[in-house]
């Protein structure tokens, strides 16, 4: 499995989820050496550097040649073609983001040869459609939390007049797990 970034906040949460339940290898793709030691840290066997343009072969390498079966896709742009390029045959690329704002073309074509699938995920679909899934999965996702076998990743915490700097932090890729804002400030 490929998580992309996997030092963010539900990237860093899908590591620890995906080693949790049994995945065979997780391989993190993270922009810095700093993330990728993170992910690496919190049960990743392996991370790759995404923002290099070999980094799918490399991908390939850590799999003995065959790609992942899973990809967990939300940089879009460019990234999703280069992800398609370390999918696996018969694997599934779940598309849950678009963090680089740029749009991602499918040559479909591609997808047919090893029978490979594009899906999407918006949380927001399933909390309208399908609660009963959500409940249960949220479920057993807090217990994992409770217990400590899942970590939440907090990598800042600012007062609500700070919001505007959390946002430059997520632009300019300067953050680890999830910001926190604050309504209220501490007297």
């Amino acid at each position: 499995m490929l998580v992309e970034a996997a030092a963010g906040g539900v990237g860093s949460f899908a590591v620890q989820l995906a080693k949790l339940s049994g995945a065979g290898k997780v391989i993190a793709a993270a922009s810095t050496a700093e993330k990728r030691a993170l992910a690496e840290a919190l049960g990743a066997h392996a991370s790759v550097d995404y923002t290099q343009p070999d980094w799918p072969a490399k991908v390939r390498e850590l799999t003995d040649g065959r790609g992942v079966d899973l990809i967990l896709e939300m940089t879009g742009g460019n990234t999703v073609g280069q992800a398609l390029d370390a999918l696996g045959p018969f694997g599934r690329m779940v598309v849950y983001g678009q963090a680089s704002g740029d749009e991602a073309f499918v040559n479909t074509q591609r997808l047919t040869v090893d029978n490979q699938a594009v899906v999407g995920f918006y949380i927001g679909a399933y909390l309208a459609q399908r609660p009963d899934l959500v409940k249960a999965t949220l479920e057993e996702i807090v217990q994992h939390v409770r217990e400590g076998r899942i970590k939440l990743q907090v990598g800042a915490t600012l007062p609500l007049p700070k919001a505007e700097e959390a946002h430059r932090r997520l632009e300019t890729r300067q953050t680890t797990g999830k910001i926190v804002l604050q309504p209220w400030v501490d007297a």
